[in-house]
């Protein structure tokens, strides 16, 4: 099975803490307080979890989908089988979904099982119009289908509201309190359709792409088939709340930032682009770029065996009636006629020609490297072997590109390549007004899911100004006097043409200026660092800079921490849980008893919160227990047994770390404690098997933090720990390629020592931003990072006995020594989490010999930052 990045789980770990809670608390309250932001109903669908996911363009949010079932399964409706409507937004879409759903080697496929122990089933609208009763019984059931597809304008929409002779039986039997709640025609009558035999199993709503789907119309065909809740995957969801427009917003519970799928090395960033006011300059541009990267290509596949064939898209335009357009024709012709490409190396995808379908752009002998189009990639079409947009026209809006930017934006295999240039997208637009492209760019990276601050940043400029004589014209030339000897034959016929070395001097000369592709393989021709440093200086000074970086850039170097080390064998290793984790301990030894505390004998739902009044007055029965009512009737509980439950919930609760003889006893224990002591039945407790599972995994989770915090502090406290050690043999290295913050600071103060372009994770006030205020004005500081919590690959850590502290803030001090600041408000300052979190700090920071100090102000007692510095140096 695929494994989940990191960004992935989080946004997991968001939907299961907002549906635990709305099940307690409703929508609403769990929405407000995961977000801080109103929640915004559907009319139509009162109290049903209606909440949106906002994944980037390349970021996998249909293995998201996949996981979030199980999700919504287990932390929801407390069900181990669910029915689900998968929306998606064209047939194009259907199909790949449901190839890849009814494939068991997929990894979306895969990722459905995982959660679930029986069969999954997946259909299409028209084989649902046969499903059995025992099917959505006892089975995971898909249906796959378009939104239009569903709305009684539709020739198959109106099949699902019909009556259906297959579908009788799942009316039989059925209480009174379950009729009530089917769709009636205007007759009164109940028609025994497909709608209705939905209705009857709350069915869980995936909405791939929902932004297309936020209107009056599709909340009156959703609303027809009684969801249990609807969530929403989308790069682009809607953010304009206007009702009396038709306009409705989404709820966006969590969003993953493209700084997030970079550091996952999911997407190519950034985005280098380059305009050309004639198009024919723009097309040779083009395949010059090309052919540079298939070179860094061949070099990568000698390094690491990986094989890339970098693609260019070509943007041609529409045909018109009214005047002279560069069309797919005459850009394919310019290919063969100017440019002497060969014929098979070309392919053209419109909606009439479709030279690409069922060609496996992946494989080594496909000959394939330019694809002609116009739109018509937009949908479906994903090769992460586009490496080059294209455009032969002027791209007049973000919505003109929007789509086929999106489809150079994924990297091969999600792995960083050892060539740069392999690890960035290109961006080549016929166009007079580089501003104007660049903004266009950028609003399209917006449409594909980027927050503004992002796009500005990922949209590099690839050019200099063009001027008749001088910086960045044909007549540029620049010299610098180096004592290597460069490899000149290394480089492509076209650059080689345009750079010499004259042995006698010494001297390095370039004509014209130089791309960033242009500058690796010319560095590439040197081994010495000042080889490398004068063709640093050429291409900066061919793009109309300083030939030295100016000071800010000098200062930051590379920004290297200490980390809390161990030394095991005489090797220093980076100190993990894995050191003190291992330690043996039997949770059968543990007391397995759950106190009414731990586990009421009724749930608060059950006693209190099944019926609620609203301020209109009216008497509303609490949704989530209606719903899991209503589940609970139309499934069918087998005879349980301590032992069958038992073995049930040890299937249930993950405990890698725990072998399954300790956790089977130590859970049959526990059943039979509440019987015999609290009086309960089996039946009562395999009733309340998804309310016990929980208690019985807080109870193991709670022995294993004790353990651990044993294990741990007799490590790193006690008398004698010598191993423990700081030093700059194990170091963290802040990076820009993994400094992965969800959202960024946006607030009016520009602070001018933090060691990245943009502060991730800050908000404009409150104590945190006083503290990063303080820093930032303090002349002993150089620079300092916002350290992002829960970031191991991109952010400082010190383990702790449960997980990792992430302290909020490092610095980097004029005299060389590091500063690291955790702040806490006066009012937690002396709890026990912070209590640990200064005891492993000072630790570190004792460790260290000097070079490293850990302070945890109190509450907004900044001073003692800067009496520390003093004190201590």
């Amino acid at each position: 099975m695929l494994e989940l990045k990191e960004y992935q789980k989080r946004s997991l770990a968001a939907l299961e803490s907002y549906l635990c809670m709305a099940a307690t608390a409703g929508d609403k309250m769990a929405f407000l307080h995961h977000t801080e932001r109103p929640y915004r109903s559907v009319p139509q669908l009162p109290g049903l979890p209606y909440i949106c996911l906002r994944i980037p363009t390349g970021g996998g949010k249909t293995l998201v989908a996949c996981h979030s079932l199980g999700v919504v399964a287990t932390e929801f409706l407390q069900t181990e089988t669910v029915v689900c409507l998968w929306l998606v937004p064209s047939n194009t879409i259907r199909e790949q979904t449901l190839a890849a759903l009814r494939d068991r080697r997929h990894p979306y496929r895969q990722a459905v099982e995982a959660h679930f122990s029986g069969p999954v089933t997946v259909m299409d609208l028209t084989e649902a119009l046969y499903v059995t009763r025992p099917t959505l019984a006892s089975e995971t059931v898909i249906v796959v289908c378009t939104l239009a597809a569903l709305r009684v304008e539709d020739t198959e929409g109106r099949k699902v509201y019909e009556p259906a002779g297959a579908l009788m039986d799942h009316f039989t039997g059925l209480s009174a309190e379950m009729e009530s709640r089917l769709e009636k025609n205007a007759d009164g009558v109940v028609p025994r359709s497909l709608c209705n035999v939905l209705r009857l199993w709350r069915p869980v709503v995936i909405m791939d792409e929902a932004h297309n789907a936020r209107t009056q119309l599709s909340f009156d065909t959703l609303a027809r088939f009684n969801p249990s809740c609807i969530i929403e995957f989308t790069a682009t969801p809607e953010t304009t709340h206007k009702p009396d427009r038709g306009q409705f917003a989404s709820n966006i519970l969590h969003h993953v930032s493209a700084a997030e799928l970079k550091a996952e090395d999911m997407v190519k960033l950034p985005i280098k682009l380059e305009t050309h006011a004639d198009w024919k300059e723009v097309v040779a541009a083009a395949l010059k770029t090309q052919r540079t990267l298939e070179q860094f290509a061949r070099d990568e596949e000698i390094q690491t065996g990986e094989y890339v064939r970098p693609i260019v898209l070509l943007q041609a335009q529409p045909k018109s009636q009214t005047k002279d357009t560069l069309t797919v024709d005459v850009v394919r012709q310019s290919l063969l006629d100017d440019f002497k490409i060969p014929e098979d190396q070309i392919a053209v995808a419109t909606g009439q020609t479709r030279e690409i379908d069922d060609v496996d752009l992946f494989a080594r002998e496909c000959p394939i490297r330019f694809i002609i189009t116009v739109a018509a990639l937009k949908e479906g079409w994903d090769c992460s072997f586009a490496y080059v947009l294209c455009s032969v026209a002027e791209i007049g809006s973000a919505r003109a590109v929007e789509q086929i930017l999106g489809r150079v934006l994924r990297l091969p295999r999600a792995k960083k390549k050892q060539q740069a240039a392999l690890n960035c997208a290109y961006a080549l637009v016929a166009s007079s007004k580089f501003l104007a492209a660049a903004q266009s760019l950028k609003d399209a990276l917006v449409e594909n899911g980027f927050q503004q601050l992002e796009a500005e940043l990922f949209v590099r400029d690839e050019q200099p100004q063009q001027t008749l004589f001088g910086v960045g014209s044909l007549f540029f030339e620049a010299a610098e006097v180096v004592n290597e000897t460069p490899e000149l034959y290394r480089l492509p016929e076209d650059l080689r043409q345009r750079v010499t070395f004259d042995e006698n001097t010494r001297t390095l000369t370039v004509r014209k200026f130089l791309t960033e592709q242009d500058r690796t393989a010319l560095e590439a021709c040197f081994t010495t660092a000042e080889g490398k440093g004068a063709v640093e200086s050429l291409y900066r000074l061919s793009h109309g800079r300083p030939a030295q970086p100016e000071p800010q850039s000098v200062e930051r170097a590379p920004f290297r921490v200490p980390m809390l080390s161990i030394r095991v064998d005489g090797q220093l290793e980076l100190f993990e849980d894995g050191h003190f984790l291992d330690t043996p301990w039997k949770l059968s030894d543990c007391d397995s008893c759950l106190t009414e505390a731990e586990f009421p004998s009724e749930s608060s739902s059950e006693s209190h919160g099944e019926i609620d009044v609203t301020r209109e007055g009216r008497l509303e029965v609490h949704f989530v227990e209606r719903v899991r009512r209503q589940l609970r009737l139309l499934g069918v509980e087998p005879g349980w047994d301590v032992a069958g439950l038992a073995n049930w919930l040890d299937r249930q609760i993950p405990h890698p770390d725990i072998i399954r003889a300790e956790s089977s006893l130590f859970i049959h224990r526990a059943l039979t404690a509440l019987i015999e002591s609290r009086g309960l039945t089996i039946e009562q407790l395999a009733t309340q098997k998804f309310r016990l599972r929980p208690a019985i995994a807080q109870k193991i989770d709670g022995h294993r933090a004790r353990q651990a915090k044993q294990a741990f502090n007799r490590m790193l406290f006690d008398t004698g720990t010598g191993s423990i050690e700081v030093s700059p043999e194990v170091c963290f290295a802040f990076d820009q390629d993994r400094y992965a913050p969800n959202w960024y600071y946006e607030g009016a103060y520009r602070f001018r020592r933090h060691y990245f372009p943009l502060v991730g994770e800050l908000k404009s006030e409150g104590e945190e931003f006083d503290c990063a205020v303080f820093l930032d004005q303090l002349d002993t500081v150089k620079f300092w990072v916002r350290n992002l919590e829960r970031r191991a690959e991109g952010s400082f850590w010190l383990q702790t006995a449960t997980d990792k502290f992430y302290p909020d803030f490092v610095a980097l001090l004029a005299d060389g020594r590091i500063l690291v600041v955790e702040y806490k408000g006066e009012d937690r300052w002396s709890n026990d989490d912070s209590r640990e979190k200064r005891a492993i700090g000072e630790l570190w920071a004792d460790r260290s010999n000097g070079r490293c100090l850990f302070i945890m102000p109190k509450g907004p007692d900044l001073v003692a930052i800067e009496s520390m510095i003093r004190a201590a140096h």
